[in-house]
């Protein structure tokens, strides 16, 4: 296997419909990516490389001391042996990307010239966009139907409806019962979403939406479920689809991601504490996801990692069910990242890691003080319990991460 040399770029979507290379994402998010440029660590083996804009406030030494292996930091192909050859693992695909990666080029595997994103071709966009997993949403309820007393608890009881200008917007509105939500072709972590929490949220006078009609050309509108747990089905998809594993994820009140849980995750629905129960559904959503992307034959078309986000829910009869796909993600995401950090903490261990952004208090002092209040303790190599951040605890950043284990 040759190494591979990572990104972080989580703005990939938002290049994406922006078309161009040259992008280059709003300011704030330009340091998002910059304070975090070291945390696709997570996704590594200590061969490979990790892409950073500076080495200034990037450091992974922090988790060295702990006797964790950690990849290299890069920042040019000078840092890297030139009889070595290499993959590339960004975050995810786009235009843009490939003028990151490019000086990196002469470094590149045979293996890596096969590969389905080696260049960026004309259906790329359209692969990566809501598009692809609402198809193979459309797959799962075939198959559901096909074998509804196999998938009993599965449900999926609303399709987005595709919208392509206001007045269709606005006649679609007049027959569907708020709570709801419109997402864009191509967002992510929650960006790119509108919320239509009553008739007082009227997206068709938002500025917003007209201005994503008019970038993205189209948009989709759901009804929004009553929500018990959000979940994410974790494959690698590489010539075959090979299941990972689940990750219990939290957001926050707009939608945005707000962290991952490490063992079970903190809810107070009782219907979520019937562990067999969960654990079934989570076994039928794997099933029948796995059997819908082999329908979609994607294999044929991409490679790498794809994130499945699916909700528990409360249906019409006040029973818990599982919607294993309101969407697809093929890059890497935070829970294959948080399915990777399982092999360093200990089985028994409980909580949960998460990234934040810092203004009231500075992220030296919150990890100084944290590591006070809640010290690291480490058992055969791993963590069982304690706060550790996950980037460079000693240089300020506006955005951070870390993991705290109670």
């Amino acid at each position: 296997m040759h190494p591979e040399i990572f990104l972080f770029n989580p703005t990939n979507e938002m290049a994406i419909a922006n078309g161009q290379g040259s992008y280059m994402p709003p300011l704030r998010l330009q340091r998002f990516e910059n304070d975090l440029a070291a945390i696709p660590w997570l996704l590594t083996n200590e061969q490979d490389f990790i892409l950073i804009s500076q080495k200034q406030g990037n450091t992974l030494e922090h988790l060295s001391q702990f006797g964790w292996k950690m990849p290299s930091l890069v920042t040019s192909p000078s840092e890297i042996p030139e009889n070595m050859r290499i993959n590339f693992s960004p975050w995810g695909w786009s235009p843009a990307v490939y003028n990151k990666l490019k000086p990196f080029y002469h470094l590149a595997s045979r293996q890596w010239m096969e590969h389905p994103f080696a260049t960026w071709k004309n259906n790329s966009a359209h692969l990566l966009s809501r598009e692809t997993g609402y198809q193979l949403l459309n797959e799962i309820k075939k198959i559901k139907n096909q074998h509804p007393k196999h998938y009993d608890l599965i449900e999926i009881p609303y399709s987005p409806i595709k919208i392509s200008n206001i007045k269709q917007l606005a006649q679609t509105l007049s027959d569907i019962q708020p709570p709801a939500l419109i997402k864009t072709p191509w967002s992510a972590s929650g960006r790119g979403l509108f919320r239509i929490r009553d008739h007082r949220d009227d997206p068709s006078q938002s500025d917003w939406i007209r201005g994503m009609l008019k970038r993205q050309k189209v948009i989709y509108l759901e009804k929004m479920l009553s929500k018990i747990q959000d979940v994410s089905f974790q494959f690698i998809i590489n010539k075959n689809i090979n299941y990972k594993g689940h990750n219990f994820f939290y957001t926050d009140d707009s939608g945005q991601f707000a962290g991952c849980a490490v063992g079970y995750p903190e809810n107070s629905f009782s219907c979520f504490q019937d562990m067999n129960k969960v654990k079934e559904a989570l076994s039928q959503g794997a099933e029948i996801i796995s059997l819908a992307l082999k329908q979609l034959r994607i294999e044929i078309q991409y490679c790498g990692p794809a994130g499945i986000d699916g909700l528990f829910f409360i249906d019409d009869q006040n029973e818990m069910k599982l919607q294993p796909c309101l969407e697809i993600n093929l890059r890497y995401n935070m829970g294959l990242a948080n399915l990777r950090l399982q092999n360093r903490i200990a089985p028994q261990a409980h909580g949960r890691w998460t990234t934040g952004i810092f203004k009231q208090e500075a992220w030296t002092s919150f990890c100084k003080r944290m590591s006070m209040e809640n010290p690291p303790v480490f058992e055969q190599n791993k963590i069982k319990k304690g706060f550790l951040p996950l980037v460079n605890p000693y240089s300020e950043k506006l955005f951070g991460a870390w993991l705290n284990l109670k």
